[in-house]
């Protein structure tokens, strides 16, 4: 779906009451306004596509440095593999395992970088992992490496407040252990190896720090708005064609460059501007939300079953497993029952069962042509250089923690296409205001994230604004509270409520 783009500002009804806008860009610190008119009212520096993780942080990285960015996402803020997740933020301990410094390097920073940037969402949390036997994974081996680590991370807590500092690491006796994990099969068991990394206790909640971030540095942003197909001024990307999801309207969005950070959908819309290249196979990724705390003593635990190392984490009061993978074209039927099966092999000291599952974490991530597997590094794909498309640039990204350092090298090619010299980055030193849940009686929250948030659907409210919907059902009267306010405010007739209680529902769903 291609057009050469006409020049013309569409006449386009943006909100659901359908008033039409054609504002200039406002000057100073913006709120967070769903205007599709003014996405469409000018040409931008940068129009990103996506607002997962990754293109949230380039957003506000490039706004940051003085570009005049756009942003939509088909969805919602978070919605996908970023709202999926184990809610852990890793230092790289296992590229290290793999001899890859450089990754490790980068995990290291990027930790550091969030934990600094968002501690009020970002903690320490420590890890657990018992040891069996005297070989390569052996409680020697890995004290060893533990080592090495901590001295490759010397400079891990830089510039971090003393209570957001990274402890060494540390080698545990058979006995410490033990005493830590009650009901841990003893038969072989050799010691531990205790390290911290870090946890965020809710990825929605700073995914949508960077969004505000990035719209008070100047970004114009929309959710559920699709891209439907690519402008053209000759060969030249010059914008997108998007479509608004709730009213089915329509509209242009012009930029002199575009960023595809669709996620799982990057190599599907890379076709619609006629690049043909073999796409990266999906792999659907999962993890379970118990409705109980099982990690010891507030710790997240490592245990291998099968092949598949799995941590048990505890999140919220909850507890979170994870995570299983499985290729994507699969119909996933059974996989929950198997994965809690495996998880329960993993921790028989825990009695998992089916029903201590209140959520189940799907999202889709890349994994590997041929080898198959996870893909551990990200795609920066220059499109002008590769396919002969000037205009455009794609990234699809694998880890939530390195999303950042990920995105500075992003926005510094987007300058460098732009032909402008590039100013510094400053976002792994600059605090994320808004990274923080919603505060006051639930009324007044749903209220803030209606006007000032863009939550327009219920999902939007429950699962991503308000931590209602996280960690399992809410209850009967916090969601009787959260309808009848957004109904009041966004004018949603009883058939209304009906789909959006009945899409919501969905949520939770096992099968």
């Amino acid at each position: 779906m291609l057009s050469s783009g006409s020049g013309r500002t569409p006449r386009f009804s943006s909100t659901p009451e359908g008033r039409s806008f054609s504002r200039d860009r406002r000057s100073g610190p913006q709120k967070m306004k769903r205007d599709l008119g003014l996405l469409a009212a000018r040409e931008h520096d940068l129009l990103i596509v996506g607002g997962g993780i990754y293109g949230v942080t380039a957003a506000w990285d490039a706004a940051q440095r003085g570009l005049h960015v756009a942003l939509i996402e088909a969805e919602d803020f978070g919605a996908g593999v970023s709202w999926n997740s184990l809610k852990t933020i890793h230092g790289g301990l296992r590229h290290l395992q793999k001899a890859d410094i450089g990754q490790m390097r980068e995990s290291l920073r990027e930790r550091r970088a969030l934990l600094r940037i968002a501690p009020v969402l970002v903690k320490p949390l420590n890890f657990l992992v018992p040891t069996y036997g005297h070989g390569a994974k052996g409680r020697e081996a890995l004290a060893a490496g533990l080592w090495l680590f901590d001295l490759l991370g010397r400079d891990r807590n830089h510039g971090l407040a003393p209570e957001q500092r990274i402890p060494p690491a540390r080698s545990l006796s058979r006995r410490d252990v033990l005493d830590l994990i009650p009901g841990l099969p003893e038969g072989g068991l050799t010691g531990g190896a205790l390290w911290t990394d870090a946890q965020v206790s809710s990825s929605e909640r700073l995914s949508l720090g960077f969004v505000h971030a990035a719209v008070e540095a100047g970004a114009i942003v929309a959710n559920h708005a699709a891209a439907t197909g690519f402008l053209r001024a000759g060969a030249r990307v010059s914008g997108v064609l998007a479509k608004d999801t709730l009213t089915g309207g329509s509209l242009e969005v012009r930029a002199r460059l575009v960023l595809n950070a669709a996620g799982p959908g990057v190599d599907d819309l890379l076709g619609g501007a006629g690049i043909k290249r073999p796409k990266a196979p999906l792999l659907r990724a999962m993890n379970l939300v118990l409705g109980r705390p099982a990690a010891a003593g507030g710790r997240a635990l490592g245990a291998n079953s099968g092949g598949r190392f799995l941590f048990l984490v505890p999140w919220r009061d909850r507890s979170l497993i994870g995570t299983a993978y499985e290729p994507a074209e699969t119909d996933g039927a059974g996989a929950v029952e198997a994965f809690v099966a495996e998880a329960a092999s993993a921790f028989p000291w825990v009695g998992l069962t089916p029903d201590d599952v209140v959520l189940v974490h799907r999202g889709l991530v890349p994994g590997r042509n041929g080898a198959g597997g996870l893909v551990t590094r990200p795609r920066l794909l220059d499109h002008e250089t590769t396919d002969g498309v000037p205009g455009l640039v794609s990234v699809q990204g694998v880890k939530y923690t390195t999303a950042r350092g990920v995105a500075e090298k992003v926005v510094d090619l987007i300058f460098r296409r732009l032909g402008r010299p590039s100013p510094k980055c400053r976002t792994a030193i600059t605090p994320l205001a808004r990274a923080r849940p919603l505060e006051g009686p639930l009324a007044e929250r749903v209220g803030e994230a209606v006007r000032d948030e863009m939550a327009v659907t219920l999902e939007d409210a429950v699962l991503r604004r308000l931590d209602l919907g996280t960690v399992g059902p809410p209850s009967a009267v916090d969601l009787e509270t959260v309808v009848g306010a957004m109904a009041a405010a966004l004018g949603w007739d009883r058939v209304r409520v009906g789909l959006e209680r009945a899409a919501l529902a969905k949520t939770y769903r096992h099968a």
